[in-house]
């Protein structure tokens, strides 16, 4: 099975962040083709969300299933501690993309992406 390309789902959550007049903006540019995705939250409160990328394959439907998985389901994280996290993600792996968004709801544009 052919995988999106990393930043043409990053291009697509952009859009989707910018429909919704939600700032949306790339941190660290990875590899184009394949790096890992992670999407920051900033809540604007002091506080943020973190999302890594996961590629499922739904074999009822014979397709992959892009979906943005929270790292910390259960808790609320200050923003200072997430940039911590990102900063030792880039450390361990160089061709990962940051995609930071700005909104005060927590609204994750790469959500609901359907491709």
């Amino acid at each position: 099975m052919n995988e999106l390309k990393a930043e043409t789902i990053i291009n697509a959550g952009i859009r989707i962040a910018e429909k919704n007049f939600t700032s949306a903006y790339v941190i660290k540019r990875g590899d184009e083709q394949a790096g890992a995705i992670f999407v920051k939250i900033d809540t604007l409160d002091g506080f943020s969300k973190l999302f890594l990328r996961n590629i499922k394959f739904d074999l009822n439907n014979d397709k992959e299933i892009i979906e943005f998985a929270d790292l910390y389901p259960q808790k609320r994280i200050t923003t200072k501690e997430i940039d911590k996290r990102i900063s030792k993600e880039i450390e361990i792996d160089r061709d990962c993309w940051v995609v930071e968004i700005e909104d005060k709801n927590g609204f994750n544009a790469f959500d609901n992406l359907d491709c």
